[in-house]
């Protein structure tokens, strides 16, 4: 009589291929690529109030865009995990970040267009990464997957909104536009996906995912659709 083979699961072959080591880049993401998502997040918010025709925004104005963009992301998943101080206070590192995108705006602002390809893709992996760590912190809080989902999708998108409500505008991701928020949704859901067998893996694969949805986006130039009726049927 001979025994049973034993029932092999996806945890058995993880193991027994030889992967690389992975950085866990969703909870313990190294200093400088935090720092440069909260940079290309400032700057991205400082040029909006520079450039901005319709409102002559001051130096505080500006000051407080770079912080709502590069900042705001970490605050509204903090404030929604309850996470608090926030983690981008309990130090001085990303509020210095903050104020440097703003000398670099001030002083070379005008010259942005010329590192805009750059620019896009230091943006779409700061997406991603706001992305998966919220959606990490939310499930180490022992939130369920779903709510993990909205929380790293909140947080990727959340300055933008922040910026824009100061600007008394509706924001883009609600309106018929590029669709950064379905981007950042990938992102989530693909780290909430994986992320049961292996955190790094799933926040590699998380912010790839961003990256590369984000490129054949602006490839082409694909947005989303509007669903409002044309005329209120009440």
């Amino acid at each position: 009589m001979t025994q049973g083979l034993p029932s092999l699961t996806i945890e058995h072959v993880i193991a027994a291929v030889d992967l690389p080591t992975l950085p866990d880049l969703a909870t313990h993401a190294p200093l400088w690529l935090s720092l440069l998502t909260v940079f290309v997040n400032a700057v991205v918010g400082a040029a909006r109030a520079r450039f901005e025709p319709s409102h002559p925004w001051d130096l505080v104005g500006l000051s407080v865009f770079a912080l709502l963009m590069g900042l705001g992301g970490g605050f509204i998943r903090d404030v929604l995990i309850g996470n608090l101080p926030a983690e981008s206070l309990r130090t001085p590192w990303a509020l210095c970040t903050v104020l440097a995108a703003v000398g670099v705006v001030l002083a070379a602002g005008r010259h942005l267009d010329r590192i805009r390809p750059l620019m896009g893709l230091l943006n779409a992996i700061a997406l991603g990464l706001f992305a998966v760590t919220g959606a990490a912190y939310a499930l180490d809080f022992g939130l369920p997957a779903i709510s993990a989902v909205l929380v790293g999708t909140t947080s990727a998108v959340g300055g933008s909104v922040l910026v824009s409500a100061l600007q008394a505008r509706v924001p883009d991701l609600l309106l018929a536009s590029a669709p950064f928020a379905l981007v950042a949704l990938v992102g989530a859901v693909t780290f909430v996906l994986v992320a049961p067998w292996s955190t790094p893996a799933a926040a590699a694969l998380g912010m790839s995912a961003v990256v590369l949805v984000q490129f054949a986006v602006n490839l082409s130039g694909v947005t989303t659709r509007p669903v409002t009726a044309g005329r209120d049927p009440s």
